[in-house]
C-alpha cells in the first residue's frame, strides 16, 4: 500500500492508501488515511470560553492585549487544546 495526497472535487486535501500497482487516479478509491477532522471542533463552545477569558483578563481593548501576551496565548490555548483532542480521540 503506498499513500497518495490528493485533492477532492470541493477543493480539499485528501490521503488514501492505494495499492502500489495503481495509479494516483485510484487514490479516491483508496482506504482514507486522513488527519481528524478540525469540523468537529465545537466551536462555539470555544469563542464562549476564549470571550469568558478575554474578560477575566479584562482583554477589552490593543492596549490590554498587548500587555498580557500571556492572556492572548492563553485565548490561543483554548483552540489549541481542542485541536490536541482531535487527535488523541481518533
Amino acid at each position: 500500500m503506498k499513500e497518495v495526497i490528493w485533492t477532492d472535487d470541493t477543493g480539499r486535501k485528501r490521503r488514501s492508501l492505494i495499492k502500489d500497482t495503481d495509479g494516483p487516479e485510484m487514490a479516491r478509491y483508496g482506504i482514507p488515511s486522513e488527519p481528524p477532522n478540525i469540523r468537529e471542533i465545537d466551536m462555539d463552545a470555544v469563542f464562549n470560553e476564549i470571550e469568558a477569558m478575554q474578560y477575566d483578563r479584562g482583554l477589552f481593548d490593543w492596549r490590554a492585549a498587548n500587555n498580557d501576551p500571556g492572556g492572548m496565548q492563553a485565548c490561543i490555548n483554548v483552540f489549541k487544546k481542542e485541536f490536541l483532542r482531535l487527535y488523541r480521540d481518533k
